[in-house]
């Protein structure tokens, strides 16, 4: 298996290659053996999917810092290719608790990670313009001082309803890209129009959030705007959960124990899990 470094130095090389990548998202050891095996370079994790899969919605706080960085390193562990991490705001509103997220996430081997900048407060809702980049300021030095390949990737929360919300993302991402961030993310950025501002205007690559109803994409077209990376999100745990809920459902209602005909086999999954366990 490779190394930390390694994989930190293979998920650098996948943004330099000039064209775009998937960088779908499992929720547990299972589906990220699933999408390792299938081919995909880099996987990255899912709040949604990992709150979900303990039983808790994907509300900040209800998956603490120690939980998702335990989370991250078994899927670490038990693959070979980059994990990206789905860290929230960082478990906190000080900037130095975005740093102590940086070092944990370097620590449990993840390639990169993503820093919101939505509030842990009561108040909630986004954090002042100057604290947020002092957040990504923060999580920059601590990768600077543990792994300077570390991918760090910042996020613009706020909805993009008006050209006025557009502009006021643009200015958040432009400072976290001249605050040390190497990827920016917008996940209400749908708009071909407003992706192309982004990517003249942010000097930062630019990740894009492609597990959502209603998009029309594809990697090609992405790629020719010049995205560097799709992440899918909860997409994938959306589609699993939603299965599940859907064939549960029928069986409650019907009894019928014809559903399962069409499923995918043990065999047909089995290849990819660990040991290839086929019965």
């Amino acid at each position: 298996m490779p190394s930390h470094a390694e994989k930190r130095a293979a998920f650098r090389a996948l943004h330099e290659k000039g064209e775009a990548f998937l960088m779908p998202n499992p929720h547990d050891v299972g589906t990220a053996l699933i999408l390792q095996g299938l081919g995909f370079k880099a996987i990255a994790t899912t709040s949604w999917g990992f709150a979900f899969a303990q039983g808790v919605g994907d509300v900040m706080g209800l998956v603490s810092r120690d939980m998702a960085l335990a989370h991250a390193q078994e899927i670490v562990a038990n693959t070979d290719i980059p994990v990206n991490g789905d860290l929230e705001n960082g478990f906190g509103d000080a900037p130095e608790d975005v740093a102590e997220t940086i070092r944990g996430a370097i620590e449990v081997g993840l390639a990169g990670c993503s820093i919101e900048d939505l509030s842990q407060t009561p108040e909630g809702g986004f954090y002042a313009f100057d604290h947020a980049v002092e957040r990504i300021r923060a999580g920059v030095a601590a990768r600077k001082a543990l792994a300077a390949d570390f991918v760090l990737t910042a996020r613009a929360e706020a909805p993009i309803r008006s050209d006025e919300d557009l502009d006021e993302t643009i200015r958040r991402l432009r400072a976290y890209a001249e605050a040390g961030a190497d990827l920016v993310y917008a996940p209400l950025l749908t708009k071909r129009e407003h992706i192309g501002r982004v990517l003249r205007e942010v000097p930062a690559k630019l990740n894009f959030l492609g597990g959502r109803a209603g998009l029309s994409y594809s990697l090609a077209e992405l790629s020719v705007l010049g995205v560097t990376r799709v992440s899918i999100g909860a997409g994938l745990s959306r589609v699993a959960f939603g299965a599940f809920y859907t064939a549960a459902q029928a069986l409650a209602e019907t009894g019928d124990l014809g559903l399962f005909s069409d499923v995918a086999g043990a065999r047909e999954i089995g290849r990819f899990m660990r040991g290839r366990e086929q019965a």
